[in-house]
């Protein structure tokens, strides 16, 4: 499979990873779609079928994650070509209702770079 090019998507089973999916999938991409939800990644998969889709429910922020999608893209593809990091969470409340661990764990998912 080393003549189409692959993409690692986080965050693709809703929304912005979920559309990206599709569009890189309709240009011919084959498609690591990673998230948490596994319903939702089902979705995905069979919204996009066939051979060119790879599903993996993986929580982005666990400190083996990102050798485990690395892995996982290189064993059914052998290539990376595109990592789109479109994992994202948000709690929106009013600053005094916020605990100090819901905007650490935030900041970790959008910002460190140990994280996908």
């Amino acid at each position: 499979m080393s003549e189409i090019k692959v993409a690692i998507i986080t965050g693709a089973g809703s929304g912005i990873g979920l559309e990206t999916a599709k569009l890189l999938h309709a240009a011919g991409n084959a498609i690591v779609g990673v998230g948490r939800d596994t319903g939702k990644l089902a979705n995905l998969e069979k919204a996009l079928g066939g051979e060119r889709v790879l599903t993996l429910s993986v929580d982005v922020t666990a400190r083996e994650a990102p050798q485990q999608i690395v892995q996982a893209a290189l064993d059914r593809f052998g290539r990376i070509d595109y990592l789109i990091n479109n994992a994202g969470i948000g709690s929106p409340k009013p600053l005094d209702e916020t605990d100090d661990e819901t905007p650490d764990r935030q900041l970790n998912i959008h910002l460190d770079p140990q994280h996908l």
